[in-house]
């Protein structure tokens, strides 16, 4: 997780976001989220940006590059939230790999992430964390398609397309922090 300002600045990260980068926090804040993007993916950066700034929330895919050059894929989510009078953006991504890259349409039902089971929180809250389906999987001592069918339900619950967009309208509700 991120905030980033309305220049695309980063003002804060967490530890899960200095591990994809594989730089250190002091070296992410203050730069801008074009720096790690690869030059392919620079021409659809102000759409994207001007798209998120008129709807206030946006998610999409997109390649980063990491200190040490290679490049890594991720889901991300963004959404607006005023703090101390300032516009900032809540970024969430999550790393892209294997089955856990599965991108459905959401499925009808809850929108607002408040009839989560509290097992999908659960299972929600290690996403949020950084983990993959199959980290989860060993923590919670279940299956990986257990952890998958769940991670599912919670984005039909809730209508998200991707991790990254499940964590960020579930934790903009604050539903991730009661039981």
């Amino acid at each position: 997780m991120a905030i980033i300002d309305r220049e695309r600045r980063y003002v804060e990260v967490n530890p899960c976001h200095t591990e994809v980068f594989g730089r250190s926090r002091d070296e992410i804040v203050g730069t801008l989220v074009d720096d790690y993007l690869p030059p392919e993916e620079l021409p659809t950066v102000d759409a994207e940006y001007h798209q998120f700034t008129r709807d206030g929330e946006f998610s999409n895919e997109r390649a980063y590059v990491k200190a040490d050059g290679s490049v890594v894929r991720v889901q991300y989510a963004v959404c607006t939230e005023k703090v101390t009078g300032h516009d900032l953006a809540f970024f969430v991504s999550h790393v892209m790999e294997g089955a856990d890259a599965e991108k459905d349409e959401p499925e009808s039902g809850v929108r607002n992430g408040e009839g989560l089971s509290p097992r999908e929180r659960e299972v929600v809250q290690q996403v949020a964390l950084g983990l993959t389906s199959r980290q989860i999987a060993e923590e919670l001592t279940v299956s990986t398609e257990t952890v998958r069918t769940h991670i599912r339900n919670a984005r039909a619950k809730t209508g998200t397309r991707t991790r990254a967009q499940l964590v960020a309208q579930v934790m903009g509700t604050g539903t991730l922090a009661g039981d």
